[in-house]
């Protein structure tokens, strides 16, 4: 009897450490100090909301979720999952951060590039106006 026990103990450690490994390495990627000075340039009430919310729904949802919580219908097959931009953990993070991460994607996760002269190419105006936009849509 013990002998079971010993070995369910033992693969539940192993399965949990193999599963969950990677989402527990992975730490949210920073800025050089020159990016994370940085603000947005714009305010919400500055942007057109319409138009910026349909290139969120183009190039976010799928994977961060209609409601940014990250749980978008790509999501559940992602190793590391997409970041829940409804905590405070993300109203507080410096616009230059997030900025910087969308430009250069986070290594060892499924964000890609978004910045100019990638495959998704998006400006860095809209990408300015993205930050913008999970900021003040979001954290509610």
């Amino acid at each position: 009897m013990k002998s079971k026990t010993i070995q369910a103990v033992v693969f539940t450690g192993v399965f949990s450490t193999v599963v969950m490994a990677p989402a527990l390495a992975h730490e949210t990627p920073t800025a050089p100090a020159d990016w994370l000075a940085k603000t947005s340039p714009y305010t919400a009430d500055d942007l057109d909301m319409k138009k910026v919310k349909k290139l969120y729904k183009r190039k976010c949802k799928k994977c961060h979720g209609s409601k940014g919580n990250g749980k978008g219908s790509g999501a559940q097959d992602l190793e590391i999952k997409p970041p829940d931009f409804t905590v405070p953990e993300y109203k507080n993070r410096k616009d230059g951060q997030m900025f910087w991460i969308m430009m250069n994607g986070s290594e060892g996760t499924d964000m890609e590039k978004y910045g100019p002269g990638t495959y998704a190419n998006i400006s860095e105006d809209d990408l300015w106006k993205l930050v913008t936009y999970i900021k003040a849509v979001f954290p509610k």
